[in-house]
């Protein structure tokens, strides 16, 4: 009781004070409800190959993908669209076949699957002798094809593998140490068109 006024206290004024107090140490100390903003969009990855495109051939051990050092670019898409006059937009992508590129086109009415053109592109063990022929271990019958300062032959019997030659034009190269074999599909490019771009596959061997 005060003893001066004689008055008693008003019991709510420290209670009121101390809330206020608490609740504003409270406030201080919540963080804000604010929604942080939204993540900037993530940069999208180039998904495309570096060789343009793939064709997927299911029956590739490891699965298809670009053609590896040793044949890419020997040939290219334009190479065979302007030698067999195919349209451009016919290209459906490559492939590795072993260490050989197949480049594969699509024709009206056939499986690009089977039109396409395979280069392939040995490397002459160091020490062993310049070829001046196609593997003598491939039991296969060969004639000679003019190249233009190169060695050419073209298969006309495929032995053991009956039944090639009625699809595809099999033709080899040679200028020294470097050579190239070619499979052309029949139903993309005739033989005389077969043969110029084995000449474009010699010419660009480095």
């Amino acid at each position: 009781m005060n003893q001066r006024d004689g008055k008693s206290p008003r019991p709510g004024w420290p209670w009121l004070a101390l809330s206020v107090v608490v609740s504003a140490a409270a406030g201080a100390g919540c963080p804000s409800r604010e929604l942080p903003p939204p993540p900037a969009d993530e940069p999208k990855h180039d998904t495309t190959p570096a060789c343009g495109k793939v064709f997927n051939d299911p029956k590739i051990h490891g699965g298809s993908g670009c053609c590896f050092d040793q044949t890419a670019g020997l040939l290219k898409s334009s190479d065979i669209a302007a030698a067999c006059a195919l349209p451009a937009a016919g290209y459906v992508g490559q492939t590795h076949d072993g260490t050989a590129c197949r480049l594969h086109f699509q024709k009206p009415g056939v499986d690009p699957a089977e039109t396409f053109v395979m280069v392939s592109h040995p490397i002459v063990p160091p020490g062993a002798p310049a070829p001046t022929a196609p593997d003598p271990m491939l039991v296969w019958t060969w004639k000679k094809v003019p190249l233009r300062d190169a060695l050419g032959y073209q298969a006309v019997a495929t032995g053991r593998e009956p039944g090639m030659l009625e699809h595809q034009t099999i033709l080899w190269a040679g200028r020294g140490r470097r050579i190239v074999g070619l499979h052309v599909s029949k139903q993309l490019c005739d033989e005389s068109q077969a043969k110029a771009l084995l000449q474009t596959a010699i010419d660009n061997v480095p």
